[in-house]
């Protein structure tokens, strides 16, 4: 069966996080979609809550999906979390003829070039790219040429081979960010429907982003 994996900082989780990770487990017909906090963050400040925490915020979020689980794999490293290291890793674990799913943003695909490695991603996977508002896809320079090489449109290739290809899909997008959230937070505003009620519940009682 097909492994997805779908990382993030999840600072907190939102109800945009598990639309489209759920419509990401139905567009790619895989028993269940991991979602990864990373620890360590490379490309990214230090986070309000601990790893730990926002660990326990998305296995509260995830209580009653059987689509969507939380895997803490990047949270076992004592260094910063390159998804290279995740990808090798997983892949040693399923074996080499498994199809791996990595599932990223279009804003992550447009600093691509940036990341630990990022031309040897294919080798452990395909990379499966969603539609993030207000952000398009690299049409010059060195992520652009390489989308070039190795986009597939046709899923069923992705599905019947083990890594290689980047494929772009259209999911919903809500209008949710965990930026606004923490800010509302800060600010004495409800959260509420913005993620689900036990991730609110936690906030409180942890008084985060206060």
């Amino acid at each position: 069966m097909a492994v997805a994996l779908f990382g993030g900082t999840y600072n907190p989780v939102h109800t945009g996080h598990l639309r489209i990770a759920t419509e990401l487990a139905e567009l790619l017909q895989v028993d269940h979609i991991r979602m990864l906090p990373c620890a360590f963050p490379p490309h990214r400040g230090v986070p309000q809550a601990s790893a730990q925490q926002r660990l326990e915020m998305l296995r509260a979020a995830l209580a009653n999906q059987s689509l969507l689980v939380a895997d803490d794999l990047e949270l076992q490293r004592p260094e910063p979390s390159y998804s290279i290291d995740t990808l090798e890793q997983v892949r040693q674990q399923i074996g080499p003829d498994q199809p791996l799913f990595f599932c990223i943003g279009m804003d992550a695909l447009a600093k691509l070039d940036s990341w630990q490695r990022w031309q040897e991603l294919l080798h452990h996977c395909h990379i499966v790219v969603s539609s993030r508002p207000d952000c398009e896809e690299p049409q010059a320079g060195p992520v652009a040429d390489w989308v070039s090489r190795y986009r597939c449109d046709d899923l069923s290739q992705l599905q019947n081979s083990p890594a290689g290809y980047v494929h772009f899909c259209e999911l919903t997008m809500l209008d949710l960010s965990s930026t606004e959230i923490r800010r509302k937070v800060a600010g004495g505003e409800n959260i509420q429907f913005m993620t689900p009620d036990a991730v609110v519940n936690y906030i409180q009682q942890h008084h985060l982003y206060e």
